[in-house]
């Protein structure tokens, strides 16, 4: 094997080893740790072995030089304008461990072949941007035989598996999140509520949860907390109603803190509907009860999800494919 092919053999053991394919966050970041060595290796400034203090912080807390504009910055340079991560890796805690792992990487293949293409390295994580970008949307089929909420279970299956590959990313939580704010644009009429990313807390913002309207509050959450219970709570003290919606097991575990951690002095005054049933009976109703307006309504919410995504995320992979079988 000669050094070209070792170096994108080594480069494809790392990314799978610590979980980079599929995931924004770390490709983000090494980006900009490579981009580091390569302007160093340019300006004819780079010592081997690469040492890894080069690359931290003046109080070695975080990875120096991360960041979205960072990010973007090396993206650019080779014709890429879409949004990889507005964080850059900046703010995830795998990254110091991320950047002494592909350092030391570097110096293991410099010092078995001698010499290395920084530039190649770019490239390699440069396409696995691209992949990141081309990625395949969710797909929902509008099988006849299924019920509605089985459709909707598939949807959520696809998600927690692409989640299950990319750790640290909430796809399934996301999804919620946005097929809740499509539901309201079908049922309120688009504009009604306000979207959100959905990594945009609503902590120190004019927001009681992820949708506010009238005198509701809606909570979108896979697995409610202890801190989502505490919202709650502030909710019903500032005189509004909180919805949350959840999965199955999510109902479970809310219903069991509002027994438990609170002494029961809340119980009975959160509202609580699971996901599937919440978009389920919508999709039915809407439908009037009938396939062909079952499948109209489905539609209807995909397509308001879908305009939900291109406007506030940038995973545009989260979109949804409509499909039949």
């Amino acid at each position: 094997m000669n050094s070209t092919s070792a170096i994108d053999s080594a480069l494809e053991a790392f990314s799978v080893s610590n979980s980079v394919n599929g995931n924004k966050g770390p490709i983000a970041a090494l980006l900009v740790i490579n981009r580091h060595a390569l302007e160093k290796q340019k300006a004819g400034t780079l010592e081997w072995p690469l040492n890894s203090d080069d690359w931290k912080t003046g109080k070695q807390g975080q990875v120096k030089g991360l960041g979205g504009p960072a990010t973007q910055k090396v993206l650019a340079d080779h014709g890429i304008e879409r949004i990889l991560a507005s964080e850059g890796g900046r703010t995830s805690r795998g990254s110091m461990q991320l950047m002494l792992g592909y350092i030391e990487l570097l110096n293991n293949c410099h010092q078995i072949n001698g010499s290395i293409d920084l530039f190649r390295c770019e490239c390699f994580w440069i396409n696995k941007a691209k992949e990141y970008f081309e990625r395949r949307p969710f797909v929902l089929s509008i099988d006849p035989q299924w019920g509605v909420r089985r459709a909707i279970r598939h949807l959520l299956t696809q998600a927690q598996n692409r989640q299950n590959e990319g750790a640290g990313t909430r796809f399934v939580g996301t999804l919620m999140q946005h097929m809740v704010g499509a539901k309201l644009d079908v049922l309120l009429g688009e504009g009604k509520v306000t979207h959100h990313h959905s990594n945009q807390n609503d902590s120190g913002s004019s927001r009681s949860g992820d949708f506010d309207y009238e005198d509701m509050v809606l909570h979108v959450t896979n697995l409610p907390t202890e801190a989502l219970l505490s919202k709650c709570i502030a909710n019903l003290e500032g005189g509004y109603k909180p919805l949350v919606i959840t999965s199955s097991k999510g109902a479970f575990v809310l219903e069991t803190l509002l027994e438990n951690f609170c002494n029961g002095v809340y119980d009975g005054r959160v509202d609580i509907l699971e996901f599937e049933q919440f978009i389920a009976s919508n999709v039915i109703e809407l439908g009037r009860f009938n396939a062909a307006g079952r499948k109209a309504s489905l539609s209807k919410i995909i397509e308001a999800y879908n305009r939900i995504i291109e406007t506030v995320e940038y995973d545009l992979s989260m979109k949804i494919e409509l499909g039949e079988k």
